[in-house]
C-alpha cells in the first residue's frame, strides 16, 4: 500500500496515461499534465477505463474460483492476492474517481460527481467482495498517511458503499451546473453523457448491493427487487466499456490471442452449457460455440477438469480465442448488465412472487442470448426446452443461479454468488472442488489472500488472514 500511495501522490501523470521517467520528479517533468491542465472532461474517460481494468483485473485469474476457467495453480487454491485488482483500483481508479468528485463538487458539477460516485461504489464493492477488509477511509491520502489501516468489510458495506450510491443518485438528480462548459458531460465513453442511463446504472448497482446484503439482512431482498425494477430496461442500457481494434479488450491479448493458453474453459461450465451436467440435461446451449472455440475432430466440447493444469488433459478441446465473443478485440468489458438485473429480480422475488420471478428468469436468459448474437429461433427453442423453460411452479433457485452463472461468463460477480450460497450443491448442481486442492482440509476458497505487496510495506495490515474463513458478508 505504501508503494501505491506514493504513486497516488503523483496521480495526475498516471491518471492521464502520460509516459514519464522518474515518478519523483513530478514538479519538474515537462511531459506531465499539471493539476491546472487536468479537467473533468479529461479525467472521466481515464476513470472509466481504470474501472474496466479493475473489474477485468478481478476476473483475470479470479475467474478460476467460480470455475469459468482453470489450468493454473490458482485453480488448485494456492495462495493468491488478486494483485491485478489491487493495483488498478488503488493506483488508478480510486484516485482518479476521487479527484473527479472533489473537483466536481467544488464547481457544482454534480452530473460529473454522480457518475464518479456510481463507478467508485462499484469498484469499492468489488474490492470488498474479494478482500473483505480493505483500506478506504484512510487511503488515498498520499504522504499524509503512508500506512492506511483497513476498514472492516461491515463498515465498507454499511457505511461507505451505500453512502456513495445514495449520493450518486442525489447528485444525478441535481440541476445542471451553471458553467456552460460543464452542463453536458463530455468524453463519456459509456453513455455519452446520458444522465438518465447513469441513474439506471446506479439503481442496477444498488440492486446488486442489496442482493449481496440479503444473507445478513433478509429484508434487503425486497429492496433489491425494487432497485432492479428501476434499473435497466434492455441490453441497450448495459453499463459496459466498449473496445476497438486500436485499443482492444484486455482479454483479447491475455487469453484470446495467446499462443500458449494460460487457462482453458473448465469442464463445469462446458458440461453445463452442453446439457451434459447439472440442471439442464439435454438442453444444448446455443451460446456455447459463441463463448468458446472447439478444436480437433471430436464433436463433443470437452473442458479442462478444475484443478488440472493446462497440458495435463489432452482430451480437453476448448479454448477462448480471437473468435470467442468475450475475448474478441472489440468485446466490451461488462460492468453490470440488464441480464444480471433480471436474474437479481428473479432471485429476489423467488419466495414472494413466483410468477414474476419466472418471467424475470426468462428475460435474463433471452437478454444474455440476444447480447451475444444468438438467433431468435434458437433463443425460442432453448427457453422452451422443458429442462430450461420450466414453469413458475417448477422453477428453482438452482435454475436462476445457474442461468445467471452462464450469462455472467468470466465476471467475478459469480464468485460472490457462489459464496453467498457457500457453494451449495443443491444450487450449483454438479459443482465439485478442484481435483487438487492445496488448502489444508480440502475446503472451498472463501476470499483473497492479502495483496502481495502489502506485508512488509504497510504496517497496518490485518493479521491472521487466510483464504479459508468466510467473509463477514457470507457468514
Amino acid at each position: 500500500m505504501r508503494k501505491l500511495l506514493n504513486n497516488i501522490t503523483m496521480a495526475l501523470g498516471v491518471l492521464l496515461l502520460v509516459s514519464c521517467g522518474d515518478l519523483l520528479d513530478v514538479n519538474t517533468d515537462p511531459s506531465r499534465v499539471s493539476a491546472g491542465e487536468a479537467t473533468l472532461p479529461t479525467l472521466l474517460p481515464s476513470a472509466q477505463r481504470f474501472t474496466a481494468n479493475t473489474l477485468y483485473g478481478a476476473a483475470q485469474y479470479g475467474a478460476q474460483y467460480p470455475q469459468y476457467l482453470t489450468g493454473q495453480a490458482i485453480g488448485q487454491f494456492t495462495p493468491y492476492g488478486f494483485d491485478q485488482l489491487w493495483q488498478p483500483f488503488y493506483s488508478d481508479a480510486f484516485p482518479t474517481l476521487q479527484d473527479i468528485i472533489t473537483r466536481a463538487e467544488a464547481v457544482g458539477a454534480f452530473n460529473y460527481s454522480g457518475i464518479a460516485k456510481t463507478l467508485l461504489a462499484l469498484n469499492l464493492m468489488t474490492v470488498a467482495d474479494v478482500y473483505g477488509d480493505a483500506p478506504y477511509s484512510q487511503a488515498n491520502q498520499g504522504t499524509d498517511n503512508l500506512y492506511p489501516c483497513y476498514d472492516k468489510m461491515e463498515d465498507l458495506y454499511q457505511t461507505h458503499i451505500i453512502a456513495l450510491l445514495e449520493e450518486a443518485l442525489s447528485d444525478l438528480a441535481q440541476p445542471l451546473p451553471s458553467l456552460p462548459s460543464l452542463r453536458t458531460v463530455q468524453n463519456d465513453l459509456i453513455y455519452g453523457g446520458d444522465l438518465a442511463k447513469w441513474t439506471k446504472a446506479a439503481h442496477a448497482i444498488r440492486a446488486r448491493y442489496f442482493l449481496h446484503l440479503s444473507e445478513k439482512q433478509p429484508g434487503a431482498l425486497a429492496t433489491a427487487a425494487q432497485e432492479a425494477s428501476l434499473a435497466f430496461s434492455s441490453n441497450a442500457d448495459d453499463l459496459q466499456l466498449l473496445h476497438e481494434q486500436q485499443n482492444p479488450n484486455p482479454w483479447f491479448g491475455f487469453i484470446g490471442n495467446a499462443t500458449n493458453k494460460p487457462m482453458q474453459p473448465s469442464s463445469y461450465v462446458v458440461d453445463l452449457m452442453s446439457g451434459r451436467g447439472g440442471r439442464f440435461q439435454g438442453a444444448a446451449d446455443p451460446r456455447l460455440p459463441i463463448y468458446m472455440t472447439r478444436s480437433g475432430t471430436n464433436p463433443t466440447y470437452v473442458g479442462l477438469t478444475p484443478g488440472r493444469l493446462v497440458g495435463d488433459q489432452p482430451t480437453a478441446n476448448v479454448n477462448l480465442t480471437t473468435a470467442s465473443w468475450h475475448t474478441r478485440d472489440v468485446a466490451p468489458i461488462q460492468l453490470i448488465t440488464y441480464a444480471e438485473t433480471q436474474f437479481i429480480l428473479a432471485e429476489a422475488l423467488f419466495n414472494t412472487n413466483r410468477a414474476e420471478s419466472y418471467l424475470a428468469y426468462r428475460r435474463g436468459i433471452e437478454a444474455s442470448m440476444r447480447k451475444v448474437g444468438v438467433a431468435e429461433a434458437d433463443i425460442t427453442a432453448y427457453v422452451d426446452n422443458p429442462a430450461v423453460g420450466l414453469s413458475p411452479a417448477t422453477l428453482t433457485l438452482a435454475d436462476i443461479l445457474l442461468q445467471k452463472y452462464i450469462a455472467l461468463f468470466l465476471q467475478i460477480e459469480t464468485w460472490t454468488d457462489m459464496r453467498r450460497y457457500q457453494y451449495d450443491p443443491s444450487v450449483y448442481v454438479g459443482l465439485e472442488k478442484p481435483v487438487i486442492n492445496q488448502l489444508p482440509g480440502n475446503p472451498w476458497v472463501q476470499r483473497s489472500n492479502l495483496a502481495d505487496e502489502e506485508p512488509g510495506v504497510n504496517t497496518c495490515v490485518p493479521s491472521g488472514v487466510t483464504q479459508t474463513s468466510p467473509l463477514w458478508l457470507f457468514q
